[in-house]
């Protein structure tokens, strides 16, 4: 269970070394400009560093530098707590009721800004508490433990919530009002041989959001899953995911679509089918590239959208040669 103490720093343990790291997410979206965007925090407290990343996309390119705005900085000082701060490279965060609702200003350079807050509309889900997810439930009743990803994932929930403000992108003003699914991770998050994985989310409306995280196999590049993890909100009640799988339709590493079927504890399944809207490489630290699209899903007829997220290792990327 996520309490409000939980949106600021987790003391690592005595024995935790340099790797030990804290992970915020804030992700936006504008789908009828075809842009999304996210705003993305390392802190490495106890290196007294912090990673911020604001990068907006809004066209499908091939390199990361294609996209229409990057702010990435590696080495900005840590703040002293997460629950309110302020960074050198124009950012603000303020938790205004935690661990629900946030406010986020950030003024960057040629002429873009982002302000918005990012209201829950759920409470928040712990990855690791078998009260809330299923599949953790059932990993403690077979296995007696074990984390549902990996150590970075030691401790972690997301939140989908409603954002509202203002972006302002190169000197162009848009509205933001959107669903977005935010997370919140503390443990050891190394920078050499990280675990694949796939990340994604179809907001539908206040009355129907999908999350899921899954396994992914880049040797296997049209499979998705097993899963993971993952949650449905429906009419302003969560059920956890206890099975999905997918296929994707790629030229290379660019996803132009997917297909996705998942299953809820309460037996409902839901399919869907996916379409880029925009797509591009994304990489907040340098040990992954994270293959991020916009993506518009269609689940019966409704549409949805939201991000698709491919992780993968750059260590397993060079091992297999999967860039030839």
């Amino acid at each position: 269970m996520i309490f409000a103490k939980d949106v600021d720093f987790h003391t690592p343990p005595a024995t935790a070394d340099f790797r030990w790291a804290e992970t915020s997410y804030f992700p936006f979206a504008i789908p009828e400009a075809g842009i999304s965007g996210a705003i993305y925090f390392v802190f490495r407290p106890k290196l007294g560093v912090v990673m911020s990343d604001i990068t907006i996309f809004d066209r499908i390119s091939r390199h990361w530098e294609g996209q229409s705005y990057i702010d990435n900085q590696q080495h900005l000082p840590c703040p002293e707590k997460l629950s309110k701060f302020s960074l050198p490279n124009g950012i603000s965060l303020e938790v205004i009721n935690g661990p629900q609702d946030y406010r986020i200003d950030y003024v960057g350079i040629d002429d873009t800004e982002a302000h918005f807050e990012f209201r829950g509309i759920m409470p928040p889900q712990d990855i690791n508490d078998p009260a809330q997810d299923p599949l953790t439930r059932r990993k403690l009743q077979q296995s007696g433990g074990g984390g549902v990803w990996d150590g970075a994932f030691a401790g972690h929930f997301e939140m989908t919530a409603r954002s509202r403000g203002e972006l302002i992108l190169r000197g162009k003003r848009y509205p933001i009002d959107c669903l977005g699914t935010m997370d919140h991770s503390w443990g050891p998050r190394a920078e050499r041989d990280n675990t694949n994985a796939v990340w994604l989310q179809g907001h539908f409306g206040d009355d129907l959001v999908i999350h899921a995280l899954s396994s992914l196999d880049p040797r296997v590049p049209d499979s998705i899953g097993p899963l993971w993890h993952g949650y449905v909100l429906k009419d302003g009640r969560v059920r956890g995911l206890v099975s999905g799988r997918g296929r994707t339709e790629r030229q290379g590493v660019f996803v132009a679509g997917q297909q996705v079927s998942l299953t809820d504890e309460d037996g409902d399944t839901y399919e869907m089918t996916g379409t880029a809207v925009n797509w591009g490489p994304w990489a907040p630290y340098p040990s992954v590239a994270y293959y991020q699209s916009l993506t518009r899903w269609n689940l019966n007829g409704r549409i949805g959208y939201g991000p698709y997220q491919e992780v993968i290792s750059r260590s397993y990327s060079t091992r297999h040669r999967l860039a030839d």
